[in-house]
């Protein structure tokens, strides 16, 4: 038994070290790593150096909060065999074949024949004119005497005209064809280093569960994961005592100064923490976003804190700092967007 504890720790030291060389080789790299195109990888995309290895750790050390998760593409997926080969096109509504032809229609003003351009024959004097097929009249000028309406598709196997064909995906890897709405896919993310990873590399360890916890003003600043757990559970009690809350979102430059854990954080936060009550909690959403969660508190209370944390901190520093008022679960949604940058606060 003491055998399999030591080989198990062994194994888990080698993993935390290998982690901790790969945070190293982001920092080297300036402190983010984006992924590359390659046909060969399992989504068609792969992170390579400084991050060759395995993806599992870069979404462990995310899941950690060593490192940010931002999206940087989706990829559709072949739902039988999940292969990223496939062949996309627009197929017959009658025989599902492919073999169409993309054709212009037009419209005879006299008689009112739409019909495609093929129809419509050359003259064949040699001045450009077509021959409507229902009237046998000459059409001589575009705009007087008929008109181009867009395009159509043509099989040419069985002849079905349709405008919109619908869009298969014939998997190149199994043969499966699918609609295009029936495929299924997977985001791709770029990982960018954030405070508690660069701290790790300068201590030269991954950081303990207790150290993972920054404290301002005796008052901890709880990680990424947590602070979403904690909206979580605020946005649950609006259900059962249909009671709202609101939040504080502070967006900052990326200026920071050393704390005493040798995390980087803001030098106007410990001023933001003093004008919070004991039951306000601070949560780091990324890198330059932090929120504050205000229990039992409305718009207008929230409003007014606003303005007195920003007349607190002074207006020399880069902050901007938003009041957010969550009474039902879609708000949460307005917030979360601050975290992958797809808004910026007001």
């Amino acid at each position: 038994m003491t055998t399999i504890k030591t080989q198990a720790a062994g194994l888990a030291a080698a993993a935390d070290e290998r982690r901790l060389d790969l945070l190293g080789r982001i920092a080297e790299a300036g402190g983010k790593v984006t992924p590359n195109a390659n046909p060969q990888a399992q989504h068609g995309y792969e992170h390579l150096a400084p991050c060759d290895g395995d993806e599992g750790d870069l979404l462990l050390l995310a899941r950690r909060d060593y490192l940010e998760q931002r999206f940087f593409d989706r990829v559709s997926l072949c739902p039988k065999c999940g292969s990223h080969h496939l062949n996309v096109r627009e197929i017959c509504p009658g025989c599902r074949g492919a073999h169409l032809a993309n054709e212009g229609l037009l419209h005879h003003f006299r008689c009112g024949y739409v019909g495609r351009q093929s129809e419509f024959a050359t003259a064949g004097d040699g001045d450009g004119s077509r021959v409507c097929p229902k009237c046998n009249r000459r059409l001589h000028h575009v705009g007087t005497e008929y008109d181009r309406l867009g395009k159509v598709f043509v099989c040419l196997e069985c002849g079905v005209i349709t405008e919109n064909p619908p869009v298969e995906a014939a998997c190149l890897a199994c043969g499966a064809r699918n609609l295009a709405e029936d495929l299924v896919s997977t985001d791709v993310f770029s990982y960018v280093l954030t405070s508690l990873g660069f701290a790790a590399v300068r201590r030269g360890s991954l950081l303990d569960t207790d150290d993972e916890l920054l404290f301002v003003s005796g008052a901890p600043v709880y990680r990424s994961t947590v602070i979403l757990e904690f909206l979580n559970q605020e946005v649950k009690r609006i259900h059962h005592f249909k009671n709202g809350f609101s939040v504080l979102l502070a967006k900052c430059a990326r200026e920071a100064t050393d704390n005493r854990d040798g995390a980087l954080l803001p030098p106007w936060l410990p001023r933001l923490r003093q004008c919070l009550r004991e039951v306000d909690l601070i949560g780091q959403l990324a890198d330059a976003v932090f929120v504050v969660i205000l229990p039992q508190t409305d718009k207008r209370a929230a409003e007014v804190l606003r303005q007195r944390v920003l007349a607190e901190i002074g207006p020399q520093l880069q902050l901007t700092l938003s009041a957010i008022e969550i009474t039902e679960p879609r708000h949460l949604a307005q917030v979360l967007a601050h975290r992958s940058g797809l808004s910026e606060p007001r």
